[in-house]
């Protein structure tokens, strides 16, 4: 990497992880990763690669990577491991970050590939699963990354930055080690928000078992005096084993006052779980004006006692007073 003249500082901007963007949740037609200038995917399948490895064996095969331009490319090429962010999408590691699946199972032959112009390579690699590792779904992928493109120099605050961009591509490795599959789903607390006539409901649910999982929810809320609210958790693409992700939903409910109990329901291959909490929901507004209330009943009333207490201590003073009735036979 070349130093930054005036001694601005390097930023790396990756512009293009084209591998993540196919929702899985709901079956769609899948295609190859291709951006139209560079391309990458499996060499006997249309999407994907989707292997099945046994402990201690290794599998070969070969990703085909496409260059579009009229120029010759050089391209970095190296595994990562596979992802689920906190919303639930597929999402695929930084080549800085630290690989122990996919990522470090994986090997090729070279660490880059240059494609002539307009044509295609072969890629080959390796995928080894060592001996011990436990049955289950893992994913990956193999990326193509290519020069960074230098931006312009500008000047922020009077120091010089430089954004350069990184365009990274990846096509996803799906890898199923044979073995017991155990589908589990843990779900934690159903907490909600309220901003204005939005509610917003959030759970989180972690991946316990050893297969990705594909859990669709709803949520409901029972309120006193009106009909129950339902409205669909956004739909996650997938939740990978040992991930944490949280569902959400939104619901818009105008009315001032909302007393009830809020539920959630997950439904996935490993089941179908519940979750509920107490809902309680009056405005700031409305909850002032009960206290100013209150305050100005108490008020009346403790001015009311006192008058009668003075209004009794009058009759008793007055009635003391008085001089004894006389009796005239």
């Amino acid at each position: 990497m070349r130093a930054r003249p005036r001694g601005a500082r390097r930023a790396v901007l990756a512009a293009a992880l084209l591998a993540a963007l196919f929702t899985a949740a709901v079956p769609q037609q899948a295609a190859a990763i291709d951006d139209g200038t560079l391309g990458i995917r499996p060499s006997n399948e249309s999407d994907f690669f989707h292997l099945s490895v046994l402990p201690g064996e290794h599998l070969d095969a070969v990703a085909i990577v496409t260059n579009h331009t009229a120029e010759p490319v050089t391209l970095l090429t190296y595994p990562v491991d596979g992802t689920s962010t906190a919303s639930g999408a597929f999402a695929l590691e930084a080549e800085s970050d630290g690989r122990d699946q996919i990522g470090a199972w994986a090997i090729l032959d070279a660490t880059e590939v240059t494609v002539p112009a307009e044509s295609e390579v072969e890629v080959p690699f390796r995928l080894t699963v060592p001996t011990g590792t436990r049955a289950g779904d893992y994913a990956g992928a193999l990326i193509i990354q290519s020069p960074p493109v230098e931006g312009e120099t500008t000047a922020e605050s009077g120091t010089p930055m430089r954004i350069d961009v990184v365009q990274r591509q990846g096509v996803r490795i799906y890898l199923t080690v044979p073995g017991e599959a155990v589908e589990a789903l843990d779900t934690g607390d159903l907490t909600w928000s309220r901003d204005g006539d939005d509610i917003t409901l959030t759970l989180p649910v972690t991946n316990a078992g050893n297969t990705t999982l594909f859990p669709t929810a709803t949520a409901t809320i029972d309120r006193w005096f009106t009909a129950p609210s339902s409205v669909d958790f956004l739909t996650p693409e997938s939740v990978l084993p040992g991930a944490t992700i949280t569902l959400t939903a939104t619901l818009v409910i105008a009315d001032v006052v909302q007393i009830g109990t809020a539920h959630a329901t997950v439904t996935s291959a490993a089941g179908i779980d519940t979750a509920s909490a107490p809902f309680f929901s009056v405005p700031w507004p409305v909850v002032a004006g009960v206290i100013v209330g209150l305050f100005a009943l108490a008020y009346a009333l403790s001015r009311t006692v006192r008058f009668v207490r003075t209004a009794r201590r009058a009759i008793a003073q007055v009635a003391a007073a008085a001089p004894p009735p006389s009796f005239v036979e």
